[in-house]
């Protein structure tokens, strides 16, 4: 894969893969996912790669004795809950993160172009998957194009198609099949763009091929995400 015999590498595609970035870092990474195929084929190279890293580690059962001993023991307040793939692998994910940096031969610093200006609005969201397993799947809408793209690994097996909807007060509305490689455009109807609010929802399920036969999903939600106006 590129990713992984560039001279260059790019540690963005790496922290991304990892869910290591946040806010503006990642909202960065997300544009850059669906406009530049380098960049997505880096991302994917380095999912595969921190895939079979994480394959490694095995789940250990406790002695009989040690499970005895945690039962009893006394129950202590519950730490505040951190959600998501990043909370869960910050610690492993930050040696990894290390290892690789010191691996990779360093960057040349390079000059950041002048920011250009993006006059045409655009509402993004990132789709976390329902397993909260994975790197959540970018998506974007081209208010200018009435368009939606989404950059996302094959989901589907090879006898279904996986389905993007659109949900406004809990109410599916589908939008059309993502490809199994690479970005998937398709066309925003104009019904559907005026469903388009801060409580509008993107989401993925796994339907028959072709799509669902109903106008609601048949098959499981495997990703979904809020969307957010840039």
């Amino acid at each position: 894969m590129s990713a992984m015999t560039d001279p260059d590498p790019d540690m963005m595609a790496a922290e991304y893969a990892l869910g290591l970035l946040e806010g503006a870092e990642r909202a960065a990474a997300m544009r850059r996912l669906l406009t530049d195929p380098n960049f997505a084929r880096e991302v994917e190279g380095w999912r595969h790669r921190f895939a079979a890293m994480f394959d490694e580690y095995r789940p250990v059962t406790a002695p009989a004795l040690q499970i005895d001993r945690i039962v009893a023991a006394p129950v202590a307040a519950p730490a505040p809950v951190r959600s998501g793939f990043r909370w869960a692998f910050v610690p492993l994910a930050a040696a990894i993160t290390a290892s690789v940096a010191l691996l990779l031969p360093r960057p040349a610093p390079v000059v950041p172009p002048p920011p250009v200006a993006q006059p045409q609005p655009t509402l993004l969201a990132a789709l976390t998957p329902t397993d909260q397993r994975g790197t959540p799947i970018a998506a974007s809408i081209d208010l200018v194009r009435n368009e939606v793209r989404v950059v996302a690994p094959d989901l589907a097996p090879a006898d279904k198609d996986a389905q993007l909807w659109i949900l406004r007060d809990g109410v599916p509305h589908a939008i059309g099949l993502l490809a199994r490689t690479g970005a998937t455009r398709l066309p925003l109807p104009v019904a559907e763009r005026a469903l388009l609010n801060a409580d509008t929802v993107l989401a993925v399920s796994i339907e028959p091929l072709g799509g669902s036969p109903e106008p609601t999903p048949t098959g499981p939600v495997v990703a979904s995400g809020a969307l957010a106006r840039t």
